[in-house]
């Protein structure tokens, strides 16, 4: 069938245009008519041209969210007309009309939901993983570099669902530190006039942090999470975008002994676990997605390319953004 899609047409740059969808949804899958999709940072790479699935033209997207419209001949978890979230994507183009995937890769949305974008679970899905992969102890003391929305979302966590005792936060923006405060961070730290974090000296000296979540997406924030480490057996967990070359200090590798984990999905080969889990969590308002998301626009919207172009900029306070289906 044709159904409409949203689709990079050349770098910076997005259309709706037609996308063929198997009519039918496989045996295991579910067909969706999706209301919402979320931005995530690969769409506003792949918006830019950059780590695409060739040369535009590509449709894009991977955080559908809808009503389920058909089901496969081996799927019995779900129903036409249940309300679903795809956390783990069978295919990359779901800023569309409509959507087959995986019932594994779906969950159950609360049947009384009304506001599609805050339903997007797909990045909570994400931090979830990350979490349970982090394997944090009890009064570990963790510090989360970067509080952006994967950064607050992991806060949530780390407050409401973890043993986690110190938590630290590191953020050079102002509104991103007022929100780790708002959602319970006690010590939250900007930069000093000369560039340097406050806070950084005070945690080495008292012996660094157990557990570092590095979201910075930089060369430069990826080193400082380094040095946030205790000197011995501390944790790494790489929890932001990185599609480039990072470095690692080979001398803390070796002698500090880091462990490195990653939020991936294709670090847990149990990730389709974390799908319901997930949806658990966020029903008993560990996680509260919906309220970090900050804009959203309509697929045929004027503002439609606006929205992409500040997921890139972080302007006007932008921490997630949600594109709607409804007609």
């Amino acid at each position: 069938m044709k159904t409409e899609a949203i689709w990079v047409t050349k770098p910076f740059h997005v259309e709706v245009q037609p996308l063929e969808v198997a009519d039918e949804p496989l045996a295991d899958e579910v067909q969706i008519e999706t209301k919402a999709c979320g931005i995530c940072a690969w769409d506003s790479a792949m918006y830019q041209g950059i780590t695409g699935p060739g040369d535009p033209p590509y449709a894009i997207g991977h955080e559908a969210v809808g009503i389920v419209t058909k089901v496969g001949s081996l799927v019995t978890d779900y129903k036409v007309g249940d309300k679903v979230a795809v956390c783990s994507a069978t295919y990359n183009v779901q800023m569309a009309k409509v959507v087959n995937n995986k019932a594994t890769g779906v969950c159950h949305l609360p049947d009384d939901l009304e506001n599609w974008a805050d339903a997007v679970y797909e990045p909570t899905c994400c931090v979830v993983n990350l979490l349970g992969l982090s394997e944090i102890e009890p009064g570990d003391r963790v510090a989360v570099v970067g509080c952006g929305y994967m950064g607050a979302l992991t806060i949530m966590g780390l407050i409401n669902g973890s043993e986690a005792g110190e938590i630290i936060v590191f953020e050079t923006r102002e509104d991103r530190r007022e929100l780790a405060r708002e959602l319970g961070v006690k010590k939250v730290y900007g930069l000093k006039p000369d560039g340097e974090f406050e806070g950084f000296e005070e945690l080495k000296a008292d012996g660094g942090a157990d557990v570092v979540i590095d979201f910075t997406t930089g060369e430069a924030g990826f080193a400082f999470a380094q040095k946030c480490l205790r000197p011995q057996a501390g944790k790494l967990i790489v929890g932001s975008w990185h599609r480039q070359n990072l470095t690692i200090d080979a001398t803390n590798w070796h002698l500090g002994g880091i462990t490195v984990k990653n939020l991936s999905p294709m670090s847990n080969p149990h990730y389709h676990d974390m799908i319901p889990r997930t949806a658990t969590l966020v029903e008993k308002g560990v996680y509260q997605p919906g309220k970090l998301v900050s804009h959203v626009v309509n697929y045929k919207d004027a503002q439609l390319n606006h929205i992409f172009e500040i997921s890139i900029s972080k302007e006007e306070n932008y921490m997630k953004g949600v594109v709607t289906f409804d007609d």
